[in-house]
Order: C-alpha cells, then sequence, then structure tokens
C-alpha cells in the first residue's frame, strides 16, 4: 500500500494520462520512460523519505529544466551512506507506484547488483493500457560514499502530479562526480552533462576542486596520470558524440564546443 505522502496525479483515467504523455516534448518513448522515472522517484522518497539523494540526468531533468532525457533514477543513500536498503523493500516501493491497469511497474527481482557498494534494479518494466510494450527503465541506489555538501530541497511533479519534494545533490557536487566519471569511463553523456553544468553560473570552480578531493578519492589510478587519462578519453568521444547526444540531450552542446567548455577547466578541477 502507498505512503499517505505519495505524489497526488493530476490524472484519474489511462485516457488522460496518454493526453499528458502528448504533451511532453520527444518521442512516446522518451515520454513514458520520463513518466515512469518521476513516478518512481515520487513513490522512493514517499517510502525512504530523506535516505536518499537523487541525483544525475534525472535531476537535470526535472529540478533544473534542462531538457536531457534519461532512462535511470539515480541516487546516493545518505544517514549513512554505507546502510545498505532491503532489496525487497526497495522493490515493493516502485511496485506500489502502480495504478491499476492503467499502469504497472514491476522490477525484476533479484537486483542486478545488491552489494556493499550499490542496489540496481536494472530491468524494471513498465505497462500498462495505453503504453507502448517493452518500456523500462533503471533503479539506482549507491553506497559508495556519502553525499558531501548538503542535499538541496526539489520540487518536482509536472505535469503528470502534483508538486512533491525530493531531496538532490547540488549542481557543484554532480559535476564533481561527472569530472570524476570522465577520468573512469568514456561515455559520451558524461562530457555533455559536464559541461552543461559548467555553463552555470551556480557552478563554481572553487566548489568543483574541493568537492572532486572526496569525489577522486574513489579513483585507484594513479594522481600523476589523470589529466592523461581524461584527455585520451575525450578525444575517443569525438567519433560518437555528435551522433548520439542530440537525440538523448537537445540543450547538450556539440562536441567540440563540450570540449572547448571542459578541457580548459580540467587542470584546475581535478586533484
Amino acid at each position: 500500500m502507498s505512503p499517505p505522502d505519495s505524489p497526488r496525479r493530476c490524472w484519474g483515467s489511462a485516457y488522460q494520462l496518454d493526453d499528458l504523455l502528448t504533451t511532453m516534448p520527444g518521442n512516446r518513448e522518451f515520454a513514458v520512460r520520463d513518466f515512469a522515472l518521476l513516478t518512481i522517484a515520487g513513490h522512493l522518497a514517499a517510502h525512504f523519505g530523506d535516505q536518499l539523494v537523487f541525483k544525475g540526468g534525472f535531476v537535470l531533468r526535472h529540478a533544473h529544466g534542462i531538457l536531457r532525457f534519461s532512462s535511470d533514477v539515480d541516487s546516493t543513500r545518505r544517514d549513512p551512506a554505507t546502510a545498505r536498503l532491503d532489496s525487497e523493500a526497495v522493490a515493493a516501493a516502485i511496485r506500489d507506484a502502480s495504478v491499476g491497469d492503467i499502469v504497472r511497474f514491476d522490477p525484476q527481482l533479484p537486483p542486478t547488483t545488491d552489494s556493499a557498494t550499490s542496489l540496481d534494479f536494472d530491468d524494471v518494466r513498465v505497462d500498462g493500457l495505453m503504453l507502448p510494450p517493452g518500456a523500462k527503465v533503471q533503479v539506482e541506489i549507491s553506497y559508495r560514499e556519502a553525499v558531501v555538501d548538503a542535499p538541496e530541497p526539489a520540487s518536482i511533479g509536472a505535469p503528470f502530479y502534483e508538486d512533491f519534494e525530493v531531496l538532490v545533490m547540488t549542481m557543484a557536487e554532480m559535476a564533481a562526480e561527472k569530472l570524476r566519471t570522465l577520468a573512469q569511463r568514456s561515455k559520451v553523456t558524461d562530457l555533455a552533462d559536464l559541461a552543461v553544468m559548467l555553463r552555470r553560473e551556480e557552478v563554481g570552480d572553487e566548489d568543483i576542486a574541493r568537492l572532486a578531493l572526496d569525489k577522486f578519492a574513489l579513483v585507484r589510478q594513479g594522481v600523476a596520470n589523470r589529466e592523461n587519462r581524461i584527455e585520451q578519453r575525450l578525444r575517443s568521444m569525438g567519433a560518437d558524440y555528435d551522433a548520439i547526444v542530440p537525440s538523448l540531450f537537445p540543450e547538450a552542446p556539440s562536441y567540440h564546443e563540450a570540449v572547448e567548455i571542459v578541457w580548459p577547466r580540467i587542470r584546475r578541477l581535478i586533484p
């Protein structure tokens, strides 16, 4: 049974939900995923309160109004960060977001990962009376590290729900985490996310550099070659960035613009 502070719907029937989905930017697949992630985040917040701090593309989209489509809702556990949540309880919270036959959320068990570092449901199936078949999203809860700066409350929900509040990671801290990922993997959306965040006036280099000291503690490779590894990964993204990013992130800069935003600041940001 859903807790009393679950998101309050702005729709009742499958037809009303369908009407709202048609107003969303992007294609039908993106609209359904966007709705699903928003719904699941609201129910996770209702069940677990301030134990979860949301972050990533979902937060850029719904807390900061940046048109960035995502397939997962990502969060970090807090107070304490290393305390694992019961996977069955998280799965139940996701299933509780279902509304009869209109929309059903089915997290596949066992979860993809249920370890000391994370709880990941990589296959949360989404279906319903008027929803396209085969839709799915991911839910990720990290236990790897504590949130450094105090999280911020954000009101989200439109157009599917009345405003509800979730805790989100500050943009500076999200930028520091994205900076770290550039030293660990070559994923074009990481570059796009970081470039967009670095363009924001409220994201200062001093804060990112301070936060990066904590974030890079998880990077196993030595300090001396971090800059070189990031440079190599930025170069490797050139072949795919402009083919992949625009459909997922219409407001992102081009590859060359993103590199021009990010690379000149790398040296003073990484520890």
